[in-house]
């Protein structure tokens, strides 16, 4: 064999070595490859890795590192110790929720649970707390906002998770750390789509409002999305 037919068969094999990227539209309206590997290995990551990567997913604690948040004393549906506001346009997905005792409440086990609602149940007042990214380049700002303290519109949601912590933070070898401290997740995804919001409460039969460590994780998409 000789010739063009060398040239062909030549050809023939860089064709078959030609690498071709596919274009995906992002959400903007731009046209951009897949992620990859450095081989061109396309990388099929997890839903919620993937919007970490992109920047939408966001974790909420006290803006002062030594401070801590302060439940309350009774319950009232109008008093969460912490919520998640979700606006219009926006759909949040709950990933944790994380508090740790600190301090002691005397004569009264500590009670938490944790609802959500599809109705706007921020009132007024509370704080707005420190927000920051999975990308700390924070390329996407959250639209929901965490607040503590906050006054919220009469209501009831639906109640995920409900549970107890013993009153007192004991300092000897025997006492069992999961007493005082909890990690919520999610055993089944949820979109809470705009408006809504997530209500954690926490208070204590004491009549003293416990204390806590804490941070709350959620993830955000445009509810449009979900169509």
């Amino acid at each position: 064999m000789g010739g063009q037919a060398d040239v062909n068969l030549v050809t023939a094999r860089l064709d078959v070595r030609k690498a071709t990227t596919p274009q995906r539209e992002t959400e903007d309206g731009h046209l951009g490859p897949p992620r990859a590997l450095r081989d061109g290995t396309l990388v099929n990551s997890p839903y919620i890795t993937a919007l970490a990567m992109e920047g939408r997913v966001y974790i909420s604690s006290d803006a002062d590192q030594n401070d801590l948040v302060t439940g309350q004393g009774s319950y009232a549906d109008t008093t969460p110790t912490l919520m998640l506001d979700v606006p219009e346009g926006v759909a949040a997905i709950p990933l944790g929720v994380f508090l740790s005792q600190d301090g002691t409440v005397a004569g009264g086990e500590i009670l938490v649970h944790i609802e959500i609602d599809h109705v706007v149940r921020y009132a007024s007042g509370g704080t707005s707390e420190a927000v920051l990214s999975s990308r700390t380049d924070m390329p996407i700002p959250n639209a929901c906002r965490l607040y503590s303290g906050a006054t919220a519109a009469a209501g009831y949601g639906i109640l995920v998770f409900g549970g107890n912590f013993v009153e007192d933070v004991v300092p000897a070898v025997a006492d069992n750390i999961n007493w005082h401290q909890f990690l919520w997740t999610p055993t089944v995804p949820m979109f809470l789509v705009g408006p809504a919001a997530l209500l954690i409460y926490t208070y204590s039969a004491a009549g003293a409002g416990p204390s806590y460590y804490w941070n709350v994780k959620w993830a955000e998409i445009p509810s449009s999305d979900l169509e």
